[in-house]
């Protein structure tokens, strides 16, 4: 079975901690935007939305955390 995308495959594999800095730094970018976006956003639908960006970072660094603790 053969897929239209191409293939790629990475020169090497990421350890845990790499994947984890990699969570955080997503998660970090995440907050950031959100916190604009509901400072911007005063009342309406793009500070719903900021407030929800930034909440949904919660569990990416959970996400983080339990896969370092998977290295060990």
């Amino acid at each position: 079975m053969s897929e239209d995308r191409p293939q790629y495959q990475l020169d090497t594999v990421p350890t845990n901690a790499e994947i984890a800095e990699r969570l955080r730094a997503v998660a970090h970018e995440m907050r950031s935007l959100g916190g604009m976006m509901d400072y911007v956003g005063g009342m309406g639908d793009l500070a719903v939305r900021g407030r929800l960006l930034f909440y949904m970072t919660l569990p990416l660094m959970d996400w983080a955390h339990e896969i370092e603790g998977e290295a060990k």
